[in-house]
């Protein structure tokens, strides 16, 4: 889109684009980003009235445009690049709406779904098919493989191929030696102090090549992500103790289930009745525990995670319920208004929140580290890319019911975020692997 400007210190013609976070960014002829005059006080997004801070240093918006044409282009480049830029929704068109196959029907089984907490092995439920072939697989490294591979877990920070997961003998040595720089490089960076948000996916590319007790150690980032990862941890390690000497099921029933900060439903008695079914877990002869979730099933996340950067969305949401200021909608007895209310002020937090992060925002002046801000925005955008469209299979997205009444009714509900579709059908799952299940099943006539 192109848009004429009297502005006597830019070009007299400037184009639009769009960041990461669906900003509209003003670009000169040049492809510059045309920064705004202000940045604002951050201890300010959430009140009514946001302070701004003017920038009156021209010399400096000039240097600063340089870094945020930069952040930018590499962000959005990112973004273009995922393993997922060629999907396509499939939108239920709200005009069909008769006989058996009705998308009403459809949208309405997938609405009533969140009017509850999920059900034990709906969501991207394990099949006869899938099962079938994970037992048909002979060691653990296979088993680990598979695991990692169908959570929908990606490093956003190297790049692994399927054929280096788990990929260490019982002594810790790389049996691939090709991959070996790989492995370096994680293990000189899973222990980073550069930021939680760094340390916590270096600790994830850690976990997917063989070490789960890395996979999900800092509670800032993306919320889903987060979960899906300590979902994948007690998969992988059902036997090693914490400081406490509880295992990892049994920290993830006491630390995270009902954790509102982690997007969770606060819910006493899911946390009891999950706590009398672990005392009869038992591992597989691996020490691992594959079917975690159709034994404690899995909870609705809340998460806010493509727009909030440093978490302080969920933050603010937390405190809000915690003081009674809103109702969680997963609660049993929220109402329409209590889900309107919450809805708005999540609303309005993800506004003033994506206006903050605008890339055509300059730095402050005074700003302590800006190298790790870019470096952090590149990073999100990075995870941006590696998530699943359709979401991870054990941590599934919540969504307000009759906000999904008003997508369906704008023609704008992809039905492939639907979460009862299995974890082996969706786009994040390797076609090939996918087939060799198929196939598995066609031999052993093993029918779902």
């Amino acid at each position: 889109m192109w848009l004429s400007s009297s502005d006597k210190d830019n070009d007299k013609v400037m184009k639009t684009t769009q960041d990461m976070f669906n900003n509209n960014i003003g670009l000169d002829s040049h492809g510059n980003v045309i920064l705004k005059d202000y940045s604002f006080d951050f201890t300010t997004i959430f009140d009514n009235e946001v302070k701004k801070i003017p920038i009156t240093d021209k010399e400096f918006l000039k240097q600063d445009a340089l870094r945020a044409t930069k952040l930018l282009n590499e962000t959005n480049k990112i973004i273009q690049s995922s393993p997922y830029a060629n999907y396509k929704p499939n939108y239920l068109d709200p005009n069909y709406h008769t006989g058996q196959q009705s998308n009403l029907l459809k949208f309405k089984e997938i609405q009533k779904l969140y009017y509850k907490d999920p059900v034990k092995g709906t969501i991207a439920p394990w099949t006869k098919k899938e099962k079938a072939y994970y037992e048909s697989l002979k060691t653990k490294k296979e088993r680990y493989k598979y695991l990692v591979i169908r959570s929908g877990l990606r490093s956003a920070v190297i790049d692994i191929p399927f054929d280096a997961i788990g990929g260490v003998d019982e002594n810790g040595r790389v049996i691939n030696k090709e991959y070996e720089e790989i492995f370096y490089q994680v293990d000189i960076n899973k222990d980073t102090l550069k930021s939680y948000l760094f340390r916590q996916e270096w600790g994830i590319a850690a976990g997917i090549l063989g070490k789960p007790e890395y996979l999900s150690r800092d509670k800032l980032g993306f919320q889903a992500r987060h979960i899906q990862a300590l979902v994948l941890q007690m998969q992988l390690d059902a036997t090693s103790t914490d400081f406490m000497g509880r295992k990892e099921y049994e920290s993830y029933i006491e630390n995270i289930i009902g954790n509102q900060r982690l997007g969770l439903r606060k819910n006493p008695l899911r946390k009891q009745q999950v706590a009398a079914i672990a005392k009869k877990i038992k591992p597989d002869k691996f020490g691992m525990l594959p079917y975690i979730d159709e034994i404690i099933g899995v909870d609705w996340i809340m998460d806010f995670s493509r727009i909030d950067v440093h978490g302080d969305i969920i933050e603010e949401i937390d405190v809000l319920l915690a003081n009674g200021l809103l109702k969680d909608p997963r609660d049993s007895d929220s109402t329409n208004e209590s889900k309107i209310a919450f809805a708005e002020k999540a609303n309005f937090l993800i506004k003033r929140r994506a206006d903050t992060l605008a890339l055509d925002i300059p730095y402050l002046l005074d700003i302590e580290n800006p190298e790790l801000e870019y470096d952090i925005i590149e990073l999100h955008a990075k995870i941006m890319a590696v998530t699943p469209p359709q979401g991870y299979p054990n941590a599934p997205t919540y969504y307000i019911p009759e906000y999904l009444e008003g997508l369906y009714k704008e023609g704008k509900l992809d039905s492939k975020l639907d979460p009862r579709i299995p974890a082996i059908y969706r786009e994040s799952f390797p076609a090939e692997l996918r087939q060799k299940i198929l196939d598995y099943a066609k031999i052993h006539n093993i029918k779902d």
